[in-house]
């Protein structure tokens, strides 16, 4: 099928759908505008079919498109439209908060490999601050702060468990804890949550530091 005959299924069916809506809602006071809000509507439900079969993966419309469909799959698509556009309503509101839902679901994994991404692009760009900068603030902070810092620089991670930084050190969790937080606390130091759980990383500074 061409992109035209889909269309016009879709339209059909819209117009059709809105109709029957239409029919089961009807009073003694329904007119025609009724009727021809009530086509609107199924028209909007029908046109977001295809968004819908995409929505849960089909490759209904894909088949229809190709050069060779399947036999029932006009009469399965047409059944879609026709079914959304008597349902138009509830359709649009499903689809609406679906879509929503998908998009913000999407934001949020987006922005949760950005944190883990960010440590990984910070340890493989070169610093341009002065060597001699950088060896003068090596002093600023205890030894075993320090050896925080080294176990989350050396590691071919760049997202470290407390428990790895732990036994790098070799000291208790708690106390890896406690001297994660105070790097944090100095800028030195982030935590990030990840897929696999809550990781430590360098920040910036703290690789100025090293």
């Amino acid at each position: 099928m061409s992109h035209i005959e889909v269309v016009w299924v879709i339209v059909l069916a819209g117009v059709f759908g809105g109709t029957v809506n239409f029919a089961l809602a009807r009073t003694d006071s329904s007119g025609w505008k009724d009727w021809f809000w009530s086509v609107v509507i199924g028209l909007g439900a029908s046109f977001l079919v295809p968004l819908f079969l995409n929505t849960i993966s089909s490759t209904l419309l894909s088949g229809l498109l190709s050069s060779s469909p399947g036999k029932a799959d006009i009469y399965i698509f047409a059944g879609f439209c026709l079914l959304g556009a008597i349902a138009s309503k509830a359709m649009i509101q499903t689809l609406t908060q679906r879509v929503l839902r998908e998009a913000q679901a999407a934001r949020k994994e987006v922005e949760t490999l950005k944190e883990e991404i960010a440590p990984i692009v910070e340890k493989e760009t070169e610093d341009d601050a002065p060597v001699a900068e950088v060896l003068s603030r090596s002093s600023e902070i205890p030894e075993n702060l320090s050896q925080v810092l080294k176990a989350l620089d050396s590691s071919r991670f760049s997202l470290r468990s407390v428990t790895g930084v732990a036994q790098d050190v070799g000291r208790s969790r708690d106390a890896v804890v406690a001297e994660l937080r105070e790097l944090s606390q100095k800028g030195l130091a982030v935590e990030v949550q990840g897929k696999k759980g809550l990781r430590w990383s360098l920040t910036p500074e703290g690789r100025k530091f090293l």
